[in-house]
């Protein structure tokens, strides 16, 4: 009787790190899955990050130093629609912050993989640079963005307040080849400052269902 006890004792304990580890939490392995970048450090899930990560720079609006102010938030929806490109529905894209004068401050989003270098606006802005960016791999379909800014540039120091601009760039053709035509764009000029901003924009051939929050 004390062997049988203590035989089921060992099956016990060798069982029982499988059964925790059949009860833990899913994962979720579609690259489509991604988690917005909220400014909290955890930058996101990288389901299939951009051959190039780049160093860029640290946003010439320049930096007040500190963390952002809790619940600063910049949300910008979108839904990006097909222009029957070479490859469509398959399509790369990018979404990226700069000053009013165009000067980078950060990448939000990119889904791209090996096709990265035909995201052509984006790559000369921003010299590839995905700090704090969550990032993917290639969208099989148009699917509906939200990608969100918590005021902060590469660095993760807060900038001035002041006017930005939000860009949105994607392509279903070889954008960067001469003879490809380049993929189609949209900018939106907002202002990070105290009040808060609300925006409802019309839509455009290849940008619809467009919407932008600032939350200071």
């Amino acid at each position: 009787m004390r062997n049988a006890k203590r035989l089921a004792l060992v099956w016990a304990a060798r069982l029982l790190p499988s059964m925790l580890l059949a009860c833990g939490p899913a994962t979720r392995s579609d690259p489509a899955f991604w988690v917005p970048y909220g400014g909290d450090g955890s930058g996101g899930a990288a389901a299939d990050a951009a051959s190039s990560t780049g160093t860029g720079g640290t946003g010439g609006a320049g930096g007040t130093g500190g963390a952002a102010p809790a619940g600063s938030r910049l949300e910008y929806r979108f839904t990006t629609v097909s222009l029957d490109g070479e490859y469509a529905p398959k399509n790369i894209g990018a979404v990226w912050i700069t000053d009013a004068q165009d000067t980078f401050v950060k990448t939000l989003e990119v889904w791209a993989a090996k096709r990265v270098e035909h995201l052509v606006r984006w790559g000369a802005a921003s010299g590839t640079n995905v700090v704090d960016a969550v990032t993917g791999a290639t969208r099989k379909s148009h699917i509906e963005h939200m990608p969100t800014w918590n005021g902060t540039d590469t660095a993760g120091l807060v900038v001035p307040d002041g006017p930005y601009r939000v860009h949105v760039e994607f392509t279903e053709w070889n954008s960067s080849d001469s003879d490809e035509e380049p993929g189609p764009w949209t900018v939106v000029d907002f202002v990070k400052g105290p009040d808060a901003q609300e925006m409802t924009l019309p839509d455009e051939p290849a940008f619809i269902g467009r919407h932008l929050s600032w939350t200071p």
